[in-house]
């Protein structure tokens, strides 16, 4: 669905494209666009037009400009829905922490930049939760000060802490007495 959704917005913007050229703009593999052009020409998406006998032209039909609608209308919702449950399973982490320590914990998010880290971003601030966001490798098992998070921001990781992570991230680093939960184990 991404992929094809990908494609198409390429071919929206320019019909002077090769398939290689669609491969670099979507990071897919040119066999795999070869295969999905192939298949949007038979459902109607794409036309196929010869500039000459060696080079073709990709055309978006009308079908193919309300497919691509479409995709992106789908993209979105599965979108938002992914960010609701995120929001819901980054309050319901915070609330059993709450529970066990009486008091909010300040969030510690442990991963990679990626789109997961951005969602808990985004729930983080509409329920209000103050955060720091500490890159995989930014603890340090030689620290004796209980490890600095937040790329000295002074704040030091501690048992009122809760650290967020998620795949990628190695949760292993973070020391043993600080709370942490995977965030797609509570999803």
């Amino acid at each position: 669905m991404q992929s094809e959704y990908q494609i198409l917005a390429i071919l929206a913007r320019t019909d002077r494209t090769s398939q290689r050229q669609i491969a670099t703009g979507t990071g897919l593999s040119v066999g795999t666009v070869n295969l999905l052009l192939k298949k949007m020409v038979r459902k109607g998406l794409v036309k196929l037009e010869r500039v000459n006998g060696r080079t073709l032209r990709y055309v978006l039909t009308p079908q193919g400009m309300a497919e691509k609608t479409r995709l992106a209308y789908q993209y979105l919702k599965v979108s938002y829905r992914r960010i609701v449950r995120v929001s819901q399973a980054l309050e319901r982490a915070v609330a059993r922490q709450a529970l066990l320590t009486g008091t909010p914990p300040r969030l510690v998010f442990y991963g990679p930049p990626d789109e997961i880290l951005e969602m808990l971003k985004l729930a983080a601030a509409s329920l209000n939760l103050p955060y720091i966001v500490v890159s995989p490798g930014g603890f340090t098992a030689d620290d004796p000060a209980r490890k600095q998070a937040g790329g000295g921001t002074g704040r030091r990781l501690t048992g009122d802490c809760l650290v967020i992570t998620w795949d990628g991230a190695d949760a292993e680093a973070v020391p043993a007495e600080i709370p942490r939960v995977n965030i797609l184990d509570v999803l």
